[in-house]
C-alpha cells in the first residue's frame, strides 16, 4: 500500500514528465511554423511574436 507521500512523489514526478513533453511538442510545432516545407504550419511562432498590440478601446 503506497504511503501519500508516495502518491505525492508519483504525481510530481507525473508533472514534470508532462511539462517536458509540452515543452517538447512546442518547440516542434515552433520549428514546423518556421520551415515553408511544412504544409498547415504557417504563421510566425509564438516565441517570435512578441506581445501583442494594446487594444485601444481597453481601460485599466
Amino acid at each position: 500500500m503506497s504511503t501519500p507521500e508516495d502518491e505525492v512523489e508519483e504525481l510530481q514526478k507525473r508533472s514534470n514528465e508532462l511539462g517536458e513533453e509540452i515543452a517538447d511538442a512546442r518547440e516542434d510545432w515552433e520549428r514546423k511554423q518556421a520551415d515553408d516545407a511544412v504544409p498547415g504550419a504557417v504563421g510566425t511562432p509564438k516565441s517570435e511574436r512578441g506581445l501583442p498590440e494594446p487594444d485601444p478601446t481597453e481601460t485599466d
